[in-house]
């Protein structure tokens, strides 16, 4: 109770103490502009459309364009997209549950198909005018067109057109008819509004159209809207507006009407209604008329808030409204006529705004400092002067001085002021009562005073231009400037301090950093400083601004350029915490802790909720101009906090609040990938083959990127799909297997940029807050960096048998020439040229196995004119086994048993004949072991390539 009359007294003075008009909502909506200027191609806008993934479309005379919130995207058929599409004079729009956006123009209707961005033409057969005035998709999924020459649906399973008739449909058929408008109502009817023909009524499930009475002379319906009561609204041509009262079968109905009345400022402004919705959150009707926007409360039916271009108290800076409309985050768009797009916030605003000198938002002083005693009265320090107000009463202190600090002592219920150059005041019921400077007491080290600090015990400590001051309760006086053996420390120019849960005191320096006071408080003499600087590292930053001791003992810190600090107790050092909870700006001047234990920042963009325990620990919640503050700039130790109310001063006045009443939005993120560039080039602009290769799909709808290794860079383009105060979002984003955190950037860095990564497999993950600090999920898109040819799998497979094949090569070539040499052995036959030939040949031979060759050689020459000897003799006389006497001879001569024991002979037959030419064949076969001197001559032949006789010729001639 006490809190509540609290904020009413000071809601009194501010009306009553400051002479300023009492504003309602509507006097004080702000409409936003989006035309030409602003970025947006056209200015002749037919429909504002919010389609499911969140994106704004805007349907103009000349293009379609999508809205992210930043940037436009453009689609028409031009030099660069020709035949895109069938007209650029686009009328409606909407998506169906299927990713399609349904496009109607002034030739016909064409489908874009989101997730792979084509688009498709197609053509109502049966009509010569293929304008396209309207498009509606039920909560079926069937998508219904109202055209110039009648009504069409789309047939999915012949992906056709079809025009509905009396021939394919029952009751009144609207052929032919001029269709306006679409509406499905709660019973899952659609309501047809017509040029000259009023209104019809399909029921979908009967497939029978029902045709109602005239509502005029006129008849043209160009609007029509069923509101959160059920209600049913029509806008007419040249009629106004029209209440519809059904019957409870629907086959009958009556009409209340609205007019223009030019002698009542609160009618209608026009009787032309093009467009009608509704605003949930205030619970009004907004028209688009001709006249301007026309607002009714729903509470209220027949009295119209007007917003024109003229003759109306409440401005507009347009004329003709094409269409109002509500998108999910309940901000109203309005679609003119030459003036582009609007939008409006209507929230509720939870704060308040006190404006010390009466003058409203021409205020331009800061307030320094600010104090609310608890019978209500008043203190206020702005940039010259400082204020008593408390009922009626007002006085003005020091009008041309600076305030620093306004404290109070509960002791003595007195009020301690410290203005620049007036020491410290003590005042009572708005009156000084007491000012103590240099000049007559012994514990002000200077004039100029920024803050008085009363300690639990009473006594008195003061931050000064040169340094610490002190007056014990006991009347003691201490000027540490001047104190014999006192830290130097103390004696530094001091802003403002903290008592913390030991009665040790922080100070503030003005570019020194924090100076930490401990000891005995009450013994000067024994007190001993540590300084927290940026040059020992023990705080970010030399400019803190001002102290916090919340509930738990924590001390925080506002800095300027390091924003918000905290004391680790462990570590004895600040740390810039600013960036860890995505606290706005890098200045925090002013601090207080509501009943929750919730932060309350002042900063230089606005001012920041921060939950610091329990479930929501680290959420960050924003505030800034939009939301009703003053400015987003507070200044430095310019804040307050009794019994749940808060007070904020900033350069145009108090922001005023109860924590427990502001209005928390949920978080509603359409978090999007608006744009994927691959080396420079958008998706849309490549070839379709190698688009394809990268994605088949739009960069929204991609859940899997593979960049080529012909590609050497890509970039990610995003946005969190609001649209009050886009600029307020902020974005983290990282690729998991290359980024070792998250990368956190604001609205104006909405680009992820990656270059020459290495080939692998890779997750994008990205998060976005909306306008009002709340972090939404993460969002992933697998990437995949191929690499190059030569760095493939296959590759690396044909590496394999390559030099699985030079292996090969290898071993096969060394096994020739063992061959070879064995060979060349077997032939010379000699064992006195063995040691020659092994250094000649077989230096990679193993002794022991030239030994067993040897032993081979020397055991089939002793049984040379044997025939009888055989292999089994063989393997007897060579102590082994069969199976080892042929593995052996295969490996060292590449001939089995039988083939070496005939190589032998043979080469000792070729000795002989070298040594005795004249030798007869059949008497030279018996020597060397053959029964039979023909088969001696073919294997002969064989082995050398000639006959016995021809080469015992040759050794004649070469004796």
């Amino acid at each position: 109770m006490k809190a509540l009359r609290i904020v009413f007294m000071l809601l009194t003075m501010s009306v009553l103490i400051f002479p300023g008009k009492a504003q309602t909502c509507w006097d004080d909506l702000e409409f936003k502009q989006f035309s030409t200027p602003e970025g947006l191609p056209n200015s002749m806008v037919h429909q504002v459309y919010q389609d499911r993934d969140g994106y704004i479309w805007i349907p103009t005379f000349y293009g379609l364009f999508r809205y992210d919130g930043y940037e436009v995207r453009t689609y028409k058929s031009n030099l660069y997209t020709p035949g895109l599409l069938v007209n650029n004079n686009v009328l409606c729009v909407e998506e169906d549950y299927s990713h399609r956006l349904w496009i109607g123009t002034h030739e016909g209707l064409c489908m874009l198909d989101k997730r792979t961005g084509k688009m498709k033409k197609l053509k109502l057969g049966g009509v010569s005018k293929q304008r396209l005035n309207e498009i509606h998709v039920t909560k079926e999924n069937r998508v219904y067109l109202g055209y110039i020459r009648g009504m069409a649906y789309y047939d999915e399973m012949q992906d056709t057109l079809a025009l509905m008739t009396r021939k394919n449909c029952r009751g009144d058929v609207p052929e032919s008819v001029n269709i306006q408008t679409l509406f499905e109502d709660v019973n899952g009817d659609l309501l047809i509004g017509t040029w000259k023909d009023g209104l019809y009524r399909y029921c979908i499930k009967e497939n029978t159209f029902l045709h109602y009475p005239p509502l005029d002379e006129e008849n043209s319906v160009l609007a029509l809207f069923q509101d959160s009561r059920g209600v049913m609204w029509i806008g007419t041509s040249g009629a106004g507006l029209y209440k519809a009262h059904f019957s409870s079968d629907r086959k009958t109905v009556s009409f209340e009407g609205y007019r223009h009345d030019a002698r009542n400022v609160s009618s209608l402004p026009s009787d032309y209604i093009y467009s009608i919705h509704e605003d949930l959150q205030t619970r009004s009707l907004w028209l688009g008329t001709r006249e301007g926007v026309s607002v009714m409360e729903l509470a209220d039916e027949g009295k119209f808030i007007n917003y024109q271009e003229s003759g109306s108290k409440h401005y507009l800076p347009v004329r003709e409204v094409n269409t109002v409309f509500r998108d999910r985050s309940g901000l109203m768009w309005i679609g003119t006529k030459g003036a582009g797009v609007f939008h409006v916030d209507t929230r509720k605003r939870s704060f308040n705004v006190i404006y010390p000198r009466g003058n409203d938002k021409s205020f331009t002083d800061l307030i320094s400092t600010l104090y609310v005693e608890e019978n209500g009265a008043l203190w206020i320090g702005m940039g010259y002067g400082l204020d008593y107000q408390h009922g009626g009463k007002k006085v003005t202190l020091f009008p041309s001085k600076r305030p620093y600090h306004i404290s109070y002592s509960p002791l003595t219920r007195e009020v301690l002021l410290a203005v620049h150059d007036e020491g410290m005041i003590v005042c009572r019921d708005g009156q000084i009562i007491h000012q103590y400077k240099t000049s007559n007491c012994g514990f002000v080290p200077h004039d100029l005073v920024y803050l008085v600090h009363e300690d639990r015990k009473g006594n008195r400590w003061l931050c000064t231009y040169k340094g610490l001051g002190v007056r014990y309760r006991d009347g003691r006086e201490y000027c540490f400037n001047r104190l014999s053996g006192a830290d130097e420390l103390l004696g530094r120019e001091m802003t403002t301090m903290v008592e913390d849960n030991d009665g040790s005191l922080w100070l503030a320096t003005n570019n020194n950093g924090i100076v930490h006071v401990t000891g005995d408080m009450e013994r000067p003499e024994s007190l001993q400083c540590k300084n927290y600087c940026m040059e020992n590292g023990l705080l970010p930053v030399n400019t803190p601004l001002c102290f916090l001791l919340d509930r738990s003992g924590r001390i925080w810190v506002g800095t300027e350029g390091s924003g918000l600090c905290l004391y680790d107790v462990q570590n004895d050092c600040f740390k810039s915490v600013h960036k860890e909870f995505n606290l706005p700006g890098d200045m925090v001047g002013s601090m207080q802790e509501d009943n929750s234990g919730n932060l309350w920042l002042g900063t230089n963009q606005g001012l920041a909720k921060l939950t610091i325990s329990g479930k929501e620990k680290g959420r960050v919640r924003i505030f800034t101009v939009a939301d009703g503050l003053a400015d987003n700039f507070f200044n430095q130790n310019a804040s307050f906090y009794r019994e749940g109310t808060f007070y904020f001063g900033c350069s145009r006045g108090i922001v005023t609040f109860n924590s427990e009443v502001v209005e928390e939005k949920q978080a509603d993120i359409s978090l999007c990938i608006t744009d994927i560039l691959v080396d420079g080039r958008p998706l849309e602009q490549m070839p379709d083959k190698n688009r394809k290769e990268i994605t088949p799909f739009t960069p929204d709808f991609t859940d899997r990127l593979v960049i080529p290794a012909s590609y050497s860079h890509f970039t990610i383009c995003f946005a969190s799909l609001t649209y009050n105060r886009p600029q307020q979002n902020k974005y983290a984003y990282r690729l998991q297997g290359f980024d070792a955190d998250w990368h956190y950037v604001d609205a104006s860095s909405r680009t992820a940029y990656y270059s020459k990564l290495p080939a692998g497999e890779y997750v994008f993950q990205l998060r976005a807050t909306n306008e009002n600090g709340d972090w939404g999920d993460v969002r992933e898109m697998e990437i995949s960096i191929e690499p190059p040819f030569w760095a493939t799998w296959w590759a690396y497979f044909i590496y394999v048998l390559l030099a699985i094949l030079f292996m090969v090569l290898i071993w096969w070539e060394i096994r020739r020439r063992l061959l070879l040499r064995n060979r060349k052995f077997l032939q010379e036959g000699e064992t006195d040229k063995v040691h020659h030939l092994k250094l000649q040949f077989f230096t990679n031979i193993p002794s022991d196995e030239e030994k067993f060759l040897q032993d081979a050689v020397a055991c089939v020459n002793r049984h040379l004119d044997d025939p009888g000897f055989d292999v089994p003799q063989f393997v007897d006389e060579m102590a082994t086994s069969r199976t080892t006497l042929h593995k052996k001879l295969k490996s060292l001569t590449g001939l089995n048993t039988t083939g070496f024991v005939r190589s032998i002979r043979l080469k000792a037959a070729c000795r002989m004949m070298d040594e005795n030419p004249n030798i007869r064949i059949s008497e030279l076969a018996y020597k060397i072991g053959f029964n039979d001197p023909k088969y001696f001559s073919i294997c002969f032949k064989k082995e050398f390539g000639m006959q016995p006789t021809e080469y015992s010729m040759k050794s004649g001639k070469n004796a």
